[in-house]
């Protein structure tokens, strides 16, 4: 008898310090009264809906500005408003801390304290009964309300989920078709890197072999000039070329020595037999250049879309027509 006197005291005194903690809680920061209708201001404070609404016409009176406002009594945050009735528009009541008053105020009428609960209007139904929070919207219901609303929500969640597994499998369609255009558009890259290749490496050729005519034709020219000229190499003529301005010079002087005039015949001596005839019977390789500009000006690659024959079928043709060209001129 004295264990469960004991066990009943413990309890009746453990639901009387639960009572004190949600008056504490629920209490208004302005009426420091149980609150009625509680509004939660956007700072999270609640308090009562009247005790806001009077708070507000209070500042009215000596506030003639166009726009009013209120403070939060704990936190002091300003909401601004313009009048009394979009102020009344914006507090909404909390109805989870509707609720719980309304479950303190039954208890606190009924006097009941027992391990079933506290008591309160059902949001969906409005009768007087045990109630829960509901996790998926945060109203307290009673269990049948609860039961039909857990039902409510499977039957949108797998609508929901019907819906997402055809727009999942559309998008998947199309990231498909995304795929494969990618794949192609690779190979697309890759053959326009195998043509500009192919491309560089004939204008590489072309260019290699103009370039070694070239040296032909100048290391022929080059043969045919000092063969033919009498002198060797540049160097022998460089020699006779200097020998001729200074025997001037000194043959135009007014007084030269006998070693100077002796050094000079010596020199003179060497001079090698130049032909005349076969000079100017020397003939050279000339060359001339033709560089198709107009190649800078076409548009070897082009990019259309898959469709657009007409496109096509204008490179076609004028790809034809260069060919032709390069033939022509390569046969002239």
């Amino acid at each position: 008898m004295a264990t469960n006197s004991t066990t009943r005291n413990t309890s009746e005194s453990t639901y009387k310090a639960k009572d004190e903690f949600l008056n504490e809680i629920l209490k208004c920061g302005i009426c420091l009264s149980r609150m009625l209708a509680p509004c939660c201001l956007p700072c999270a404070h609640a308090f009562c809906r009247s005790c806001l609404i009077s708070y507000a016409e209070s500042n009215h009176v000596n506030n003639f500005s166009s726009m009013h406002y209120i403070q939060c009594p704990y936190c002091k945050f300003q909401l601004n408003y313009s009048s009394i009735k979009q102020l009344e528009a914006m507090l909404i009541i909390n109805p989870t801390l509707k609720q719980l008053c309304e479950a303190l105020e039954t208890l606190k009428t009924t006097g009941e304290q027992s391990t079933a609960g506290y008591h309160a209007r059902c949001h969906s139904c409005c009768t007087l009964q045990m109630l829960k929070i509901c996790k998926h919207c945060s109203f307290m219901l009673c269990a049948a309300c609860r039961r039909t609303h857990l039902l409510d929500v499977h039957r949108e969640s797998k609508i929901q989920l019907e819906t997402l597994d055809a727009h999942l499998r559309l998008v998947d369609e199309k990231r498909s078709e995304l795929n494969q255009i990618n794949h192609e558009y690779d190979q697309i890259r890759e053959l326009i890197h195998s043509y500009m290749e192919k491309l560089y490496d004939t204008l590489k050729q072309q260019c290699d072999q103009a370039l070694h005519i070239l040296d032909e034709r100048q290391h022929s020219n080059d043969e045919i000039f000092w063969n033919d000229s009498g002198f060797d190499n540049p160097e022998k003529l460089d020699f006779f070329m200097s020998l001729l301005e200074i025997g001037k010079r000194k043959l135009a002087a007014k007084h030269i020595t006998d070693r100077d005039l002796m050094d000079l015949s010596d020199n003179l001596q060497t001079i090698p037999g130049v032909d005349e005839n076969l000079l100017e019977k020397m003939n050279f390789s000339q060359m001339s250049l033709y560089v198709d500009e107009t190649c800078l000006t076409k548009q070897f690659i082009r990019i259309s879309d898959k469709n657009n024959s007409s496109i096509k079928e204008n490179i076609n043709e004028k790809s034809s027509q260069v060919l032709n060209e390069q033939t022509e001129s390569i046969e002239t």
